[in-house]
């Protein structure tokens, strides 16, 4: 394969990525103990028409789940909580088409740009968000923003920086996923822990819903 056609191919996939993003405003974020859980709630999820799907990238086996779902063909799935350069590396290199960072960080930022890989870079503060903003993020993932503020700290960042990319992060309701669209988010990711969440398809079923109404 020359270098010429996957940069090709990284240029194509990165945009359908985007505009995934932009068309379906909800990013599921899956974590747990469970792997085949989480994988088992990802398939339901994007049988049920939730698109894009984020793994938490610390439980042990994704990379190589990763590596799997892609040669299956899956489309837009993606990871989240990667904190390191490295990480985001090993990540793109198992096939990860989004990447969502709890912090903000140079060399991740980088890596994904390189790459052509979709990445939210974590922020929270008005400095934070300019900043990751100013490195070349593709969007500024607010995380946690429920637990920091949640719609009112959202609607003062929206007004501050109108242009930016902002993306609530935390486990939510899908009430708030509702009310963080209606003020304006570029997109909106709920985390579902599947250790807390008794009955995720309910929460998809809901989530759903909102996508269809948008």
């Amino acid at each position: 394969m020359s270098k010429k056609f996957t940069e090709e191919s990284s240029k194509e996939i990165y945009k359908q990525v985007s505009e995934s993003i932009v068309n379906e405003k909800i990013i599921i974020l899956l974590t747990g103990n469970s792997l085949q859980t989480v994988l088992e709630v990802g398939h339901n999820a994007r049988e049920k028409g939730l698109k894009l799907v984020g793994i938490d990238f610390r439980i042990p086996g994704v990379k190589d789940s990763l590596k799997s779902l892609k040669r299956q063909g899956q489309k837009n799935l993606g990871v989240f909580f990667v904190t390191t350069k490295k990480e985001a590396r090993t990540a793109i290199n198992a096939g990860a088409m989004f990447i969502f960072s709890p912090h903000s960080d140079k060399g991740i930022i980088r890596r994904c740009r390189k790459e052509k890989v979709f990445h939210a870079g974590g922020a929270l503060t008005p400095t934070e968000v300019f900043n990751t903003n100013d490195l070349g993020a593709d969007s500024v993932s607010l995380f946690p923003c429920g637990r920091m503020g949640g719609l009112s700290w959202f609607e003062f960042l929206k007004g501050t920086f109108p242009e930016i990319r902002l993306i609530p992060t935390d486990v939510m309701p899908p009430y708030d996923v509702r009310q963080y669209l209606a003020a304006g988010a570029y997109a909106v990711a709920p985390v579902i822990d599947l250790e807390k969440v008794k009955e995720p398809d309910t929460y998809i079923k809901e989530f759903m819903e909102i996508k269809t109404s948008i």
